[in-house]
């Protein structure tokens, strides 16, 4: 792994340590990088999830 190559996409810090999830919430963004920070797309993904309805929660999963 090169120096650069554990940059989190979310963050921009060094120590990335895990490959993004390929499924996202509707509105969660992507990192745009090979690895992140494994708390990075948490707090990701629980913010995007939080903006959305029951309503559309429910749909978005029947989708995937």
């Amino acid at each position: 792994m090169n120096a650069d190559s554990d940059i989190c996409g979310f963050c921009g810090q060094p120590g990335a340590d895990k490959i993004p999830h390929p499924v996202r919430w509707p509105g969660e963004e992507s990192a745009g990088t090979r690895y992140v920070h494994t708390d990075c797309e948490t707090i990701e993904c629980k913010r995007a999830h939080a903006l959305l309805t029951d309503e559309q929660r429910a749909e978005f999963l029947r989708s995937i």
